[in-house]
This record gives C-alpha cells, structure tokens and sequence, in this order.
C-alpha cells in the first residue's frame, strides 16, 4: 500500500505552528518537511499530534533517532505554547468543565482569576461568586465557581474535530 498524501490542509497548519520553519529551536532553517513522530509504517496515519516541521538534516537526525520522539514531543508542545490563543492552564479547565456536560463547575481560587482571563474574554467560561467573600489584607480569598459556556463547548467540540484531520 502506497502512503497517501498528508493533506494541504493538515500541512499548512503544521507549517503554520512552526513558522514554515524547523522546529528544532537552535535550528530554524527554513526550508523543511513534515515528519512523523511515530513513523508513517507503524501508525499508518496522519494526524496533526504526530507531525512536526523539520528541516532535511534535523529529519534525517529524527530517523537515525539522534533526536528521540519525546524530543520531538516536546518541541512541538513548546510550538503550541508559543502560538496558540489560550494558556495550558486555561485549555485544562475548558477540557475538565467538558467533561460533564450541564452539571459540573470547578472551583477556582477568586485571586487567580488573571490567570484565566482569556476564557473569560472569549466567553468559554461564566464565573458564579459566592454570596458570601472572605478577605484577608484587602485580598478576596473565597472561590469562585467555573462553568462551561455553550461557545466554550463549541469551541472544545472544533479542537476535538481538528485532532481527528
């Protein structure tokens, strides 16, 4: 069986992750290819999680397993966390509050909120206070409520389809 193209939209946003550069972080050259960090005859698939832009000789080195797939892993989360909109500790929550659909929140320490303010901003989340609020040196210490919004759960609902392209 002949393996079949990745496709260009697949590509382009590997491409596009790496700056249509190698992402290899002392590399950077520009021209490259796209690799499988599990190798194409052992998952016989392309998937967006296993495939990473690297330049000729970082490729060659990858096959030769002078750079190890944990390696590979690695640069390609640090690609994710260079380019992608919300932070890993607010892609956490939105994936955690999707999880029980309708009947789960999480309480979030209120001081923290800073820290999730992109969801806010995006409307993924709503936050229930407390009637109630302790204070401590001028500080709010009570928790807050997270819950997941109907755009937040669309939003997760496109991540889980672009891991399935």
């Amino acid at each position: 069986m002949s393996r079949p193209h990745i496709p260009e939209k697949l590509k382009r946003r590997v491409l596009i992750e790496a700056g249509h550069r190698c992402a290899i972080p002392k590399c950077r050259y520009p021209h490259v290819v796209i690799h499988h960090i599990i190798p194409w005859a052992k998952c016989k698939e392309h998937k967006y999680k296993n495939l990473i832009a690297l330049c000729p000789n970082c490729h060659a080195r990858a096959d030769k397993g002078e750079i190890d797939r944990k390696s590979l892993r690695i640069y390609k989360v640090n690609l994710s966390y260079a380019h992608d909109k919300f932070s890993r500790l607010e892609v956490d929550i939105l994936f955690i509050l999707y999880k029980e659909p309708g009947s789960s929140s999480l309480q979030f320490p209120s001081f923290m909120m800073i820290l999730i303010n992109r969801i806010l901003d995006a409307e993924y989340i709503d936050v229930k206070r407390p009637q109630s609020s302790v204070e401590i040196s001028g500080m709010n210490m009570s928790p807050v409520y997270l819950f997941l919004t109907n755009k937040g759960r669309e939003y997760i609902d496109s991540l889980e389809t672009d891991q399935r392209n």
